[in-house]
């Protein structure tokens, strides 16, 4: 029975700590940030990541990826678009309510903007956390057969800049994209 007390009594402390992390980054991220990025796609079927590079730009409802590597490609999210070019190719994104695309615009802007339980309610993900040297939170869903979206994400967060420095997005087929972001500049 004491054992049972204890471990309710740890187990509702640490969720308040959680509670009280996820408020704090939410509540001091910065309004603005550059940085660089590196993007490895690792594929099913390939020895090696693809490997991408660039700039971020982020503030409040606004996102670019801006690309050198390869160059002239792009990702831009304004509160009503979504578009990315990709080879020369432009494609502006459905963003209608329920869409997938929506979901992974509103997914990027809500990490950038530290909140992280906004992306768990929009993924329909549970959310965990851990210290690891940074604010760690892992963003898991049982995706059904067919089911577009992300099974896990993992973001990252410098816990005293309150900046995204890393962002893995696991597809439900396994394929997953490691985001590293660095040389942030912040308002």
């Amino acid at each position: 029975m004491i054992l049972w007390v204890a471990l309710c009594v740890f187990s509702t402390s640490a969720t308040l700590a959680n509670d009280n992390v996820i408020a704090e980054l939410k509540a001091n991220a910065p309004q603005q940030v550059s940085c660089q990025f590196e993007q490895q796609k690792f594929l099913k079927g390939m020895a090696n990541p693809v490997i991408s590079k660039g700039e971020l730009q982020y503030q409040p409802q606004n996102f670019a990826m801006n690309y050198s590597q390869p160059e002239g490609d792009y990702i831009k999210i304004t509160p009503d678009a979504f578009s990315m070019k990709t080879r020369g190719k432009v494609r502006n994104h459905n963003i209608k309510e329920g869409s997938p695309m929506l979901t992974l615009k509103n997914t990027l802007v809500m990490c950038m903007a530290g909140d992280v339980q906004g992306v768990a309610n929009e993924n329909e993900a549970t959310l965990s956390y851990a210290n690891n040297g940074g604010h760690e939170f892992t963003l898991t869903k049982d995706l059904k057969k067919g089911e577009k979206g992300y099974s896990k994400i993992v973001l990252v967060y410098d816990p005293k800049a309150y900046v995204l420095t890393k962002m893995t997005m696991v597809e439900g087929n396994g394929n997953y994209t490691l985001y590293t972001l660095t040389q942030h500049e912040m308002k």
